[in-house]
């Protein structure tokens, strides 16, 4: 999730970087194999998404062509985004918000069972690299421990779990990475082994890789995400990876393919003006590319970053727009503490649905939640936003 501020509500910090890794090459990458059977309903009905929990065997993911399987069967990923393990915590007493502790502290394995509950069948789950790196200064076992047991966790409940290295600007002043660095290949040696075994669990490489979308930034973005598979796949694991795009997530149409053919994309398509709550932008930033390779929008949530009057009616084309192209949401965020930001759920730890009925813009309440469930618990999505 890009950086906050509060004003009114809270609104977005977003920076885009145009910095490129010296000495990048161009790489050959394979194209998609055969394209999997559609499926009859989207994402499993409620009762289907409530009784697949075994842990060592249910939730399984696997890429075939352009799609995703999850236990042999196509699969539209229905779930939520979880801030806790965001920020290390070490940089608690430094970040921007408190809520990132908040967060943290209140943290319990019970969460995945409410999601499940919520009808979920994934969780997307944060790790700080500066946490999660042995050579950082902020490197915290106790941190990281409690990171992967929450993985552990979440599988037990049945959910498939999307880890995702994370190094934004959540302490002012800081620099975040652009794309992959030996900081984030350190943190997967610390984790990719621990869940080889289980394809339950995705590899997210890196969150929101930073620089504009150009020949020159595609390029070195392919030469970082290969080396990060290289890592993972070195540690044993073969586990499905997730490539987010550039422009800070938010693009991946443009992409090279990567060598591996274990990978999906992801995009983090925020709107920050009112185009960016049409389907001209949403074509732009992932859905032309979903037609070449599996994608999955790992990280949104509306009327945050940019809301207006038109921002509930969007949010319902959004969802339909994702079910008639058969590409999964991760939405934001379970834990989130504030409210007004469009979050679908606020007020954590109670963890309120957010709605937009008799609500405007950043007010406490208004957000997405609502759409959202239903359609994680019919597998059709919502004709308005009421």
């Amino acid at each position: 999730m890009k950086a906050v501020s509060t004003k009114h509500a809270l609104t977005a910090l977003c920076v885009a970087a145009t910095i490129l890794v010296p000495g990048c090459a161009s790489v050959q990458a394979s194209g998609p194999g055969a394209e999997p059977t559609p499926p009859t309903t989207s994402g499993g009905s409620p009762a289907s998404v409530r009784t697949s929990a075994n842990p060592s065997g249910g939730g399984q993911v696997t890429v075939q062509g352009k799609g995703l399987l999850r236990d042999g069967h196509p699969w539209i990923p229905h779930g939520f985004y979880q801030i806790a393990f965001e920020v290390a915590p070490g940089d608690f007493s430094k970040a921007d918000h408190s809520f990132w502790a908040t967060a943290y502290h209140h943290y319990t394995p019970d969460e995945y069972r409410s999601m499940r509950e919520a009808g979920a069948d994934s969780v997307r789950l944060q790790i700080a690299q500066v946490g999660a790196d042995p050579h950082s200064a902020l490197f915290d076992k106790a941190f990281l421990d409690k990171a992967r047991g929450a993985v552990r966790a979440a599988r037990q409940a049945g959910l498939t779990v999307i880890v995702s290295i994370q190094d934004e600007i959540h302490v002012p002043n800081d620099k975040p990475i652009d794309l992959p660095d030996d900081g984030t290949q350190r943190a997967w040696q610390e984790i990719a082994p621990q869940f080889a075994n289980d394809q339950g669990v995705l590899y997210e490489l890196l969150n929101e890789p930073r620089p504009q979308p150009n020949a020159r930034n595609w390029r070195a973005w392919a030469q970082a995400m290969n080396a990060t598979i290289h890592t993972v796949r070195q540690a044993g694991a073969h586990n499905v990876a997730i490539a987010d795009g550039l422009d800070v997530g938010q693009v991946i149409d443009g992409a090279p393919l990567l060598a591996d053919p274990q990978v999906a994309y992801a995009s983090h398509p925020y709107a920050l003006k009112a185009n960016g709550q049409t389907s001209q932008a949403w074509e732009a930033k992932f859905g032309a590319f979903s037609q070449h390779a599996p994608v999955i929008i790992t990280e949104w949530l509306s009327g945050g970053y940019y809301c207006d009057a038109n921002t509930p009616e969007s949010t319902v084309r959004f969802v339909q727009y994702l079910q008639q192209h058969r590409i999964g949401l991760e939405v934001g965020a379970w834990d989130w503490p504030p409210g007004g930001f469009g979050s679908a759920r606020w007020k954590f730890p109670e963890a309120r649905v957010s709605h937009f009925g008799g609500l405007a813009c950043h007010q406490n309440g208004y957000g997405l939640g609502a759409v959202v469930q239903t359609w994680y618990d019919t597998g059709v999505p919502a004709t308005s936003p009421s």
